[in-house]
């Protein structure tokens, strides 16, 4: 008998290997991969029960696989979609499985399928089997442009959806490239919240260039500012309220070391001692390349839930949406918060951690 069984695994592997990948027939698709369920089916390659998932055969029902009967002898071996309680020995996806002589008492006996998010071994009536649950998994990072999902063996895969990254800049357009996030820059258009200003280099600006068209009548352009025309000249004027030469006050900000009466004279938002200072990650005001107050710069610790962020290498949680730091979640696909692992393990989770 246990020659015989080794005769039908030897022969089930070329059977398994043909069903995989050539139970299309040779047709117009490339190395013989299916596309549509129709060509798991075909007159020359006709598995019951076969469905296309990643352009290969499989079986269908949940815990069940594509092999020959166990005891079966060539050339009588059969293929068709059974549990692996019921294949040849070798079988290759049944690899880890319990012989069904043993047996078993409890649920913890039995191996689950290949990913454990999509699934459990289960012991029904001292024999074990294997409980699949096709579709989404609980775990998903937003704005990625994929969902991970079990296919019927139990395996987790990822699959283009339009799921696109929300930034949360007014100046840019989120959409899917098929499976990757883009945030494509709007450029000299009004700005669509505000109302007002135009979008340029990805930022909602009153003016830029240097095109008083932009601004108000009565007004010029300054950089990125629509200032008097006395903002222009050259001169510092004192008394119509700019602190430094064509800065401070009316006019745009002050760059560093220059006067000050004012937070609000400044670029960075601190005004000390008369003198407009330098950005740092300490000096409570969210300035220079920060996403956040005193955070989210490429030198500033990263940002607590709640704060300003462009990605999420500026969060602590590492989940960015809309341009705020979001909390740690169960869910959000990410190692975070207590996790042991992704969105498992910790007191928070009450999933474990694959071993």
């Amino acid at each position: 008998m246990g020659g015989s069984v080794k005769h039908c695994a030897a022969g089930f592997l070329t059977l398994l290997s043909a069903a995989l990948f050539f139970a299309c027939g040779d047709g117009p698709y490339q190395g013989g991969r299916c596309a549509t369920t129709d060509h798991c089916q075909s007159e020359d390659q006709n598995v019951p029960g076969t469905i296309c998932v990643d352009e290969h055969c499989v079986c269908g029902e949940p815990g069940k696989v594509i092999c020959c009967a166990r005891g079966e002898e060539e050339p009588s071996c059969f293929l068709e979609c059974r549990e692996c309680s019921e294949c040849a020995e070798g079988t290759l996806e049944c690899s880890g499985y319990p012989e069904p002589s043993g047996g078993c008492e409890s649920d913890a006996e039995c191996p689950g399928p290949p990913d454990p998010r999509c699934g459990a071994g289960r012991c029904v009536d001292g024999a074990c089997e294997v409980e699949i649950t096709r579709g989404p998994i609980a775990s998903q990072r937003r704005g990625d442009c994929k969902v991970e999902e079990c296919t019927a063996d139990g395996r987790v895969v990822s699959v283009a959806a339009y799921d696109a990254y929300d930034d949360g800049n007014q100046c840019t357009l989120d959409v899917c490239e098929i499976d990757r996030p883009r945030n494509l820059v709007l450029e000299d258009v009004t700005c669509p919240d505000s109302g007002g200003g135009r979008c340029h280099a990805g930022e909602c600006l009153q003016c830029y260039g240097g095109d008083r068209d932009m601004c108000p009548a009565g007004l010029a352009c300054d950089g990125v500012w629509c200032v008097p025309l006395h903002c222009v000249n050259g001169v510092r004027d004192a008394g119509l309220g700019e602190t430094g030469f064509d800065c401070g006050g009316p006019c745009r900000p002050c760059q560093p070391s220059e006067r000050c009466a004012a937070a609000t004279d400044c670029v960075s938002g601190v005004c000390t001692n008369g003198s407009c200072q330098i950005p740092t990650c300490s000096d409570n005001v969210k300035n220079g390349t920060e996403t956040g107050i005193d955070c989210g710069a490429p030198s500033c610790p990263r940002c607590a839930p709640g704060r300003g962020c462009k990605t999420g290498a500026d969060c602590t949680s590492g989940v960015c949406w809309r341009g705020l730091c979001e909390p740690p979640t169960c869910s959000d696909g990410v190692k975070n918060g207590d996790e042991a692992g992704v969105d498992c393990g910790g007191e928070g989770c009450s999933a474990d951690c694959p071993g």
